[in-house]
């Protein structure tokens, strides 16, 4: 049974955990005041490993922030056949404003994101300059990622020809370390004030981040903030300093190679997994929903729950390796079209791979008429060969068509067809079905000074 704790009492951060748990099943027996807690470099450090551990759950990318973009805009693209309501309802856009993945998702985030406020908090602990920036720059960068994809799910799209004036969540900036410091007044901030604190963690991060390769793991998020909001040169230019000069590029022999193989050249950032430490085998993980095949040892791996829809099965061209290699038969019982990308319970989950700064890279130059770097033709005619596919003059139907392919089942797609005002089945693009709940509990908490999306 999965646990929630209200987003007000979880800010209390866990600084230590059962032994005989995974590391990802924290057990919070033991809450200590963070004030008097992080004393030391390590006692920081060890209350950042815990914010990265919170970014691993099935709450967040172990899981939701995967699954749920891509569930939200499944017409045509994803089938949901499992028993879990709060999924079904997620993938016919009947939400209740206490769904559970709506409920955990925000909770989880908030309470991650207070970690990181407690850890920027106590960096005067820290002696050593260039440690105390690079723990700087990473629970900045988690502060900075949480926000961003919170205001996605949680609030209408950003319009990058409108004021952006829309209610998005609550920025949360000042730590919380004790249960007399708890703020049960939140209000929402505006989309727009939400993306602008978004862009200045990130950039903050990557300035600390400066001597790590940690840097392109916020650029790469930059670069997508930037995307999201029609500010092609910035996204463009960032994906370019990627493909350039990270030490991460293209697998050209295998595209299954990025989700078998752990921190393989293409992963940017990956949430580590392995058997001790998971985001779950029976009931959250990415693998326990879409698989559906036998091991080794003729035990069934996965519950089948979500099949390619056969639409954009069919969508793909003739020996198309995003299709061939990428999906898969399920077997036996369990027939219909898998994604292999979520194929074990244990492989690392690449949240930002080099794939997506090409595509980003493409897009934005043809959009706006450049060749920075390489023209559009180039970048997606050097994934298309990737795929065994021969070489084509793009549009920009056709660059939106081999990024949803390139990146399926990634958690791209409802995020996309926002931004780019495409309609979600039936749904136009800022329908508010197509938007979260505020948790009902969390309203109640605030006193009513959180407001709920239209419609719940």
């Amino acid at each position: 049974m999965k646990n929630y704790k209200n987003i007000l009492a979880s800010f209390l951060i866990v600084l230590s955990v059962s032994s005989c748990k995974k590391q990802l099943e924290i057990d919070p027996k033991q809450q200590i005041d963070a004030s008097t807690a992080l004393n030391t470099t390590a006692d920081v450090q060890n209350a950042l490993i815990g914010a990265y551990t919170s970014l691993a759950t099935g709450d967040l990318y172990g899981t939701n922030l995967v699954f749920v973009p891509d569930l939200y805009a499944s017409d045509g693209y994803l089938t949901w056949r499992g028993s879990f309501t709060s999924y079904r309802n997620i993938s016919s856009k009947a939400l209740v404003a206490n769904n559970v993945e709506a409920t955990r998702t925000w909770v989880t985030a908030y309470a991650a994101i207070n970690t990181a406020n407690i850890v920027l908090s106590s960096l005067n602990v820290v002696s050593n300059a260039a440690t105390k920036d690079v723990i700087e720059g990473k629970a900045l960068f988690i502060r900075g990622i949480l926000h961003f994809e919170l205001v996605r799910l949680y609030a209408l799209p950003y319009d990058a020809s409108g004021a952006n004036t829309n209610l998005g969540v609550p920025i949360i900036t000042k730590a919380v370390k004790t249960i007399d410091n708890v703020n049960n007044k939140v209000t929402r901030n505006t989309v727009i004030e939400v993306y602008t604190a978004v862009e200045n963690d990130l950039k903050t991060a990557i300035t600390k981040l400066a001597t790590v390769n940690d840097q392109y793991a916020a650029k790469a998020f930059l670069a997508r903030v930037y995307l999201q909001e029609g500010k092609y040169a910035l996204a463009r230019d960032l994906a370019n300093d990627i493909i350039t000069n990270s030490p991460y590029h293209l697998i050209t022999n295998s595209l299954e190679a990025p989700f078998r193989t752990k921190n393989s050249n293409e992963g940017i950032f990956e949430i580590q997994q392995n058997e001790q430490s998971n985001a779950g085998t029976s009931n959250d993980g990415l693998a326990t929903f879409y698989a559906s095949y036998q091991n080794s040892t003729g035990g069934d791996v996965g519950r089948a729950d979500a099949l390619v829809n056969t639409t954009f099965y069919n969508s793909f061209e003739t020996d198309d390796k995003r299709q061939t290699d990428l999906i898969y038969d399920g077997t036996g019982a369990r027939t219909g079209f898998f994604s292999k990308k979520w194929y074990s319970y244990f492989d690392n989950i690449p949240v930002c791979r080099i794939t997506e700064q090409y595509l980003i890279r493409a897009e934005c130059n043809f959009r706006l008429g450049t060749s920075i770097g390489a023209t559009a033709a180039s970048d997606i005619n050097t994934l298309r060969t990737r795929a065994g596919l021969g070489t084509i003059t793009p549009t920009l139907a056709i660059i939106l068509s081999e990024r949803e392919k390139e990146l399926a089942f990634e958690g791209f797609r409802l995020h996309d067809y926002k931004r780019t005002k495409r309609s979600i089945g039936t749904f136009a693009y800022n329908d508010p079905k197509l938007v979260f709940p505020i948790p009902d509990r969390e309203i109640n908490a605030s006193g009513n000074t959180l407001v709920q999306n239209p419609g719940y």
